[in-house]
Formats: structure tokens, sequence, C-alpha cells
């Protein structure tokens, strides 16, 4: 059975210790991909090493608070949280979407746009922990700093902590 198309309700952004920074109509949350080598010979293949590389983020705000300047200036604090909150609606029936991403800020735009277009901020991050969940329920859970990684329920780095605990 094909279910009905799921639709995004706007995107509100939180940063830990200031709150709420503003609303998200576009973002790109962190591609989880994995390292690889490219095995050569006669059939040369792309071998996949369940290493999870670097990830980056970035935040559009279409609409912001003075606060959400704050966010450059804890390069020399502790590591800031983004969260973004909102909506899926699929079939008339809502459920939260939520995701946090832990991460310095690699860059802040604040370039003017033209005449009479929107002023938006674009927040770039490194990020250093991320995690989603779908009405309540995590699916992605990655933490570079403690060496986790788990998607679906299962964590791919449960055995490396073991042997390098």
């Amino acid at each position: 059975m094909v279910e009905s198309r799921e639709f995004l309700r706007e995107i509100n952004v939180l940063l830990e210790g200031i709150g709420n920074i503003g609303t998200s109509e576009s973002f790109e949350l962190p591609k989880i991909e994995f390292l690889t080598v490219e095995r050569g010979g006669a059939m040369a293949m792309d071998e996949v090493i369940p290493l999870v590389k670097a990830m980056s983020a970035k935040i559009v705000l279409n609409k912001y608070s003075s606060e959400a300047f704050g966010v450059a200036k804890q390069q020399l604090a502790e590591i800031p949280t983004f969260t973004l909150k909102g909506s899926l609606i699929q079939g008339g029936v809502e459920r939260q979407a939520l995701a946090s991403i832990k991460g310095k800020v690699k860059s802040l735009d604040t370039a003017l746009p033209e005449r009479g277009k929107e002023v938006k901020m674009t927040i770039e991050i490194a990020v250093t922990a991320y995690s989603l969940e779908f009405g309540g329920v995590k699916k992605v859970d990655i933490d570079f700093m403690n060496r986790i990684c788990m998607i679906d329920g299962k964590d791919l780095y449960e055995k490396l902590r073991t042997h390098t605990a």
C-alpha cells in the first residue's frame, strides 16, 4: 500500500542557553556517509568501511531574533546544541519531528538580499553530535566524542567501545 505524501511544517530553531532564535523553511541535516576505499584490479569496486565521515549541517533562518547573532560568539565556549522542532503531516495525521545538532559554527552568513527580497541568515555547523526522531521514536543518534553511531536502534560502534574502554 502506498502511503500519502508527507509534508513538513515550519521548523522552530532553538539554541541551548539562549532559546528560540528563529524559524526555518530550509535546512540541510547532517548527511550520514561512511568511509570508502577503492579496491583495484580487473573488477574495481568501493569497499565501505563502517566509520562515519565528518558531518556538517546548514540552517537557513527566514525569521530570526537578534539573539541569533549569538551563535557565532560561542566559538571559545562549550560546544552549542541546536534543536530543530517541527511536525510532519501525512493524511491528516501530525507527528513531531525533532533534530538535535551539536557543533561549532563554521560560518554565519547575514548578507543583505536584493531590494524587496526576504532577509535570511544562514548558519553552517561542524557537527560533533546529531540525533533525529519522528513521533518520539529516535531514528539516528551519532556522537563522535563518545563513539556512538546508532541508526534505527542498532549501535554500530557498540563492540568498538568495549574494545577501547
